[in-house]
């Protein structure tokens, strides 16, 4: 979507968490190294909002951005750095340093207190609330002190599930589950990667630090895409490249050696292109 003549749009995200359900008509824009307000109503070759845009002069390699119900965004970028905007046209609050690969989608929760980051073999969740602060603000807010930044939690597969799995690991761009009606109450994280659907519990990984402990479906081709059913968990919108399918969470289970096995229709398709060796975090 060419929304400048001079600047290439790499990925958009709602001004609010929740903005498509109202008449809103404008857009967050990302680029390489700018963030900046779209608005379509513009028309031709310059939709960017001149006053609401940030540029940044070295090369920050941002990859995907995420809006709260308030409109602060979170943007990760390809070096694996995660930045936090209480608006747009202004320098982040917080910068979060590479804390691993490459950022390949980010969510937010509706709150801002939780952002969850995906990797190409693992997600970060990562806690924005700063720990010494009476009136609870976050990242979004006003900036960590340097000796106080959040230690992200890492969720990703057991090596063992990984192997049971005979394929590479590729998450695709996590989601919490939505909570529009303002009661904060997004519960689950899911993603998914080839055939394989997973899920954490929010308040289990939050609680426990185990990052391995998640459930997960197995579907007969690879999966394109998932989320969770608009304003609740216990249903997970699954996109295979020739279906839509609507899985309870219910379903998904513990993962077990058989449950974890390739089928054989999906282990042909999986592998056919795919002769690099699992790349897992052990």
């Amino acid at each position: 979507w060419k929304v400048h003549e001079d600047i290439p749009t790499v990925s958009i995200a709602p001004n609010t968490k929740y903005s498509q359900m109202t008449g809103d008509k404008t857009l967050v824009g990302l680029s390489h190294n700018m963030l900046y307000r779209i608005d379509p109503r513009v028309g031709g070759d310059n939709m960017v909002v001149q006053d609401e845009l940030q540029s940044y002069t070295t090369k920050s390699h941002f990859t995907a951005a995420a809006t709260t119900e308030s409109g602060a965004i979170a943007v990760g970028s390809g070096k694996g750095e995660i930045r936090l905007f209480d608006r747009l046209g202004v320098r982040a609050k917080t910068t979060l340093p590479a804390l691993g690969e490459a950022i390949l989608g980010i969510d937010v929760t509706s709150d801002g207190r939780y952002v969850v980051a995906t990797c190409k073999t693992y997600l970060l969740l990562i806690d924005t609330k700063l720990p010494s602060d009476p009136a609870g603000k976050t990242g979004f807010q006003k900036a960590f002190p340097q000796a106080q930044k959040p230690a992200p939690r890492r969720l990703q597969l057991r090596p063992e599930h990984v192997v049971y799995m005979a394929a590479p690991i590729s998450f695709t761009p996590a989601k919490f589950n939505q909570s529009p009606d303002g009661n904060h109450s997004e519960k689950t994280i899911v993603t998914s990667t080839g055939p394989f659907v997973i899920t954490w519990n929010l308040r289990r990984a939050l609680g426990t630090g185990r990052g391995d402990a998640y459930h997960i479906k197995q579907y007969a081709d690879v999966v394109v895409a998932d989320n969770f059913r608009f304003g609740q968990d216990r249903s997970i919108v699954v996109t295979l490249p020739n279906d839509v399918q609507c899985v309870k969470r219910s379903q998904l289970a513990k993962p077990t050696r058989e449950s974890l096995m390739i089928r054989t229709p999906a282990r042909t398709s999986l592998l056919s292109d795919r002769d690099d060796v699992v790349n897992a975090p052990f």
